[in-house]
């Protein structure tokens, strides 16, 4: 199985303005398949920036049926060493220098370095594997995910039709999101590819990132208004950069038609914003196992529905005992033999309406139950806490507890004086069960390096309860069950 690269397709390096058209990119990937297939490589492992070359080897590799592993470059030794112990590659391409005993470098071909790494024993995969794709996971553990050649471009071509319906003419797309990163793999490179459209690639540096951070919203915002192009694909925090800059008088590129958010839920309200400021905004919902995209919206943002849309053409959504599954076959985890499955359970709550759009209600594991009975998932409060961007980032407890309380980091360490007013706002919008009776402010962001934050920006709820211990314990001293008695404390103990 193969991708076809249509005629008119043309990928743009914006850092160094070098372009491939179709045939200088078909001419470039059997170069390096040709590459590949002479040293026998059969699992290729792949940490580098964001770049054509990047883009080269995972094209070879899916056109020749080798499998990838992508991996992100921000990985620590321990992650690092941890993934390449499951995976056992023979081939290792780098834009580093590696400086280990059980690597031997080949050569240097388009810009990255290739070393033979020495394989003692292969882990079990699926036959059917092309990519191995790494969950971040709620904890410090993730699984390589084994994907097929098939159900890659099953998901990369749903989207292309769809796509094709919101945003109709060439596309161009910009990828702000690392290329490892699953869905701008499929839906940012494969999809416009497949419709004869614009792929702009850039660095870290030039899309304003440091490892997994975007510490430079500025050359961010510069670099869309720069390329301008029809669509990009955002995480929930890249959505709120976009509308605090447009708030402040930042200039929406008149380019822009399509811009996909996903990887957390997103509230109503956001998605309202973000349309009152020209930003035309589209949720969707996927997930590794299923080759990244399950549903997504076509409704317009202005209506802000809080629907993630229908699920792809290619994908047949359930909901069993409220958890929502996805009726396609999953080749398994690296690894785990016994993992395939017929079925994927997502681990998410949802619903259907009678339109058949799928509603996410949050994650199953995450459900906190009150002492009182009530089920309540976190995310729910967490998006309102977030959606005005006075508070960074939120992580909402309670489990076993009268009531709920959050820890909270602001986007402001000197707006703690609007905090009251503002939860009052907040639990106007929820039942009493799930309003927010206490908090404490953190001194330092939650992050992908203290092991507290996902990748997509998802909290580790097991890391943050283990390092916040203390401090969560404070926030429930009495033991009044019906939490009734409790006012917004910042500091509860």
């Amino acid at each position: 199985m193969s991708l076809h690269i249509a005629e008119g397709a043309c990928v743009i390096d914006a850092g160094s303005g070098q372009m491939l058209t179709a045939v200088s990119l078909n001419k470039q990937i059997a170069l390096w398949q040709e590459m590949l297939q002479g040293y026998r490589a059969s699992r290729v492992v792949l940490t580098a920036d964001s770049s054509l070359s990047w883009m080269l080897v995972d094209l070879a590799c899916l056109q020749s049926g080798i499998v990838c592993t992508p991996l992100p470059t921000y990985l620590s030794c321990a992650q690092l060493d941890a993934v390449l112990e499951q995976l056992q590659p023979d081939l290792w391409l780098t834009d580093s220098d590696i400086d280990r005993a059980d690597c031997t470098l080949l050569e240097e071909f388009g810009g990255l370095q290739l070393y033979r790494r020495h394989v003692t024993a292969y882990t079990y995969i699926n036959t059917a594997t092309q990519k191995v794709t790494f969950t971040s996971g709620s904890t410090g553990a993730p699984k390589g995910v084994c994907l097929s050649a098939q159900s890659q471009l099953d998901v990369a071509l749903a989207l292309k039709q769809l796509v094709e319906q919101i945003s109709p003419g060439r596309p161009r797309h910009l990828c702000l999101l690392p290329l490892p990163t699953l869905l701008e793999n499929i839906a940012g490179v494969y999809a416009p590819l497949l419709a004869g459209g614009d792929v702009i690639i850039a660095p870290d540096f030039q899309r304003g990132f440091c490892g997994s951070n975007l510490t430079s919203p500025q050359a961010l915002l510069q670099l869309i208004c720069v390329q301008q192009p029809k669509s990009l694909i955002l995480v929930p925090e890249l959505l709120k950069v976009l509308i605090q800059a447009a708030k402040q008088g930042w200039p929406v590129p008149a380019s822009l038609e399509f811009i996909a958010v996903g990887g957390a839920y997103v509230s109503p309200a956001l998605l309202l914003a973000a349309a009152r400021l020209g930003l035309p905004v589209y949720q969707g919902y996927g997930l590794s196992e299923c080759a990244s995209v399950v549903a997504l919206s076509v409704t317009p943002t202005e209506q802000a529905k809080d629907d993630v849309g229908q699920p792809l053409p290619s994908r047949c959504v359930e909901i069993i005992n409220g958890e929502i599954v996805v009726k396609q076959p999953f080749l398994g985890y690296l690894g785990d033999e016994s993992s395939a499955s017929d079925n994927v359970f997502t681990g998410d709550l949802g619903e259907l309406d009678s339109q058949g759009r799928l509603r996410i209600l949050g994650r199953r594991k995450n459900l906190l139950i009150s002492s009182l009975g009530r089920n309540i998932s976190p995310e729910w409060p967490e998006a309102l806490l977030t959606q005005s961007g006075l508070i960074s980032q939120a992580v909402v407890v309670g489990d076993g507890q009268p009531y709920c309380a959050a820890l909270l980091y602001l986007a402001d360490v000197n707006a703690a004086e609007q905090l009251p007013a503002y939860l009052q706002q907040v639990n106007q919008q929820l039942p009493d069960y799930a309003q927010i009776k206490a908090y404490q402010l953190l001194s330092q962001p939650l992050s992908v390096a203290d092991g507290t934050l996902t990748a997509n920006g998802r909290p580790r709820r097991a890391e943050v309860a283990k390092k916040y211990q203390s401090l969560i314990a404070d926030l429930f001293p009495s033991k009044d069950v019906t939490g009734e008695s409790y006012e917004f404390l910042s500091n509860a103990g």
